[in-house]
């Protein structure tokens, strides 16, 4: 928790099980009550939303600008009730959504803002660490993140109050009353253990080491597949300076249908290319489209199905990158 606070500059850090226990928590610790609502968007992993449904809030699902994947500001503003209490906003991919312009309207309406960045462990925006800009951020140290501890999850914020209550809520309601715990409060098991913890601060030591390799295979990448007009590969914005990469998912831009991505799934899939489609829109997904059968977000759904999640892992060679470049390429001929 220290090293981690630490990391992001901000004054208090509480280390959960995971991502998802920690997004319940933030909710919680900000006073969030059955039947209030929560705005975040779609395009995101299940957890997002499911945190909301988990403590009986209502999600409010708004669709993404084109650019950043993240929440589109105008849509937020469209979708704001008297009912409202929250907003969680998703990196996508660890690329910073409007967050300047989120949070200004959080702020005319007061709301409260929950960062969801499980993706953007090392990326900034305006100089300053992405899930320490507004009232809580989340991160998640799940095997497929920048820096992992086999699962586990981390709160920060810079109000000790909602610190004091992420502490509770992760262990029971419970505090120490000298050798003796004391239930406050409701509370989860979301403790986070020795073990991982341990496992997390050896991690945190080989960070840098870990982006600059991050960072060293996207470039590979974006140099081997930008020339194709048929490939939209990400890229950072002006204002996420020495920002790192989470995944590398590209956007397929002649593909307009599923059945197109998934054949060329399988075509790289022949070649021994494992790839996926990253992110499956929630509101898509059969439990939450029952629930929302009129919910539509043009964005979130047509470049959701033109993302395609590349292999990205540390050990990926120069001759990997450029078979699966190649091999990408040629399906999209």
């Amino acid at each position: 928790e220290n090293h981690f606070r630490h990391l992001l500059k901000s004054q208090y850090a509480c280390a959960v099980s995971s991502g998802t226990a920690g997004l319940i928590i933030a909710l919680q610790a900000l006073g969030v009550k059955r039947g209030d609502e929560v705005i975040t968007v779609a395009f995101t992993v299940p957890a997002t939303v499911n945190s909301i449904v988990a403590i009986g809030a209502v999600p409010i699902m708004v669709d993404i600008d084109a650019v950043t994947l993240g929440m589109d500001p105008e849509k937020l503003l469209e979708a704001i009730t008297a009912r409202c209490k929250a907003i969680i906003v998703v990196h996508a991919f660890g690329q910073s959504a409007q967050l300047g312009k989120i949070l200004e309207i959080a702020a005319q309406f007061k709301l409260k803002v929950i960062e969801d960045a499980c993706e953007a462990i090392g990326n900034c925006y305006k100089g300053q660490a992405l899930g320490s800009v507004a009232d809580i951020g989340v991160f998640a140290f799940y095997p497929n993140k920048q820096i992992t501890t086999g699962e586990g999850g981390m709160l920060v914020t810079n109000d000790k109050s909602l610190q004091e209550s992420f502490a509770l809520l992760r262990n029971h309601g419970r505090n120490m009353n000298g050798e003796l715990f004391d239930q406050h409060s409701f509370g989860w098991n979301f403790r986070m253990s020795d073990i991982n913890a341990a496992l997390g601060l050896s991690q945190l030591k080989r960070l840098d080491q870990i982006l600059v390799k991050r960072k060293l295979l996207a470039d590979q990448y974006s140099d081997l597949l930008s020339l194709s007009p048929l490939i939209h590969c990400p890229q950072f914005g002006a204002d996420e300076q020495d920002s790192a990469w989470f995944v590398y998912v590209v956007r397929l831009l002649s593909v307009d249908k599923e059945a197109q991505r998934l054949k060329i799934i399988k075509q790289l899939a022949d070649a021994g290319i494992q790839t996926g489609r990253y992110f499956a829109p929630v509101h898509l997904q059969p439990y939450y489209q029952a629930k929302f059968p009129q919910l539509k977000l043009a964005n979130t759904e047509h470049i959701a199905q033109q993302t395609l999640a590349l292999p990205f892992y540390h050990h990926l060679q120069d001759t990997d990158i450029k078979f699966i470049a190649a091999r990408l390429r040629e399906c999209l001929k």
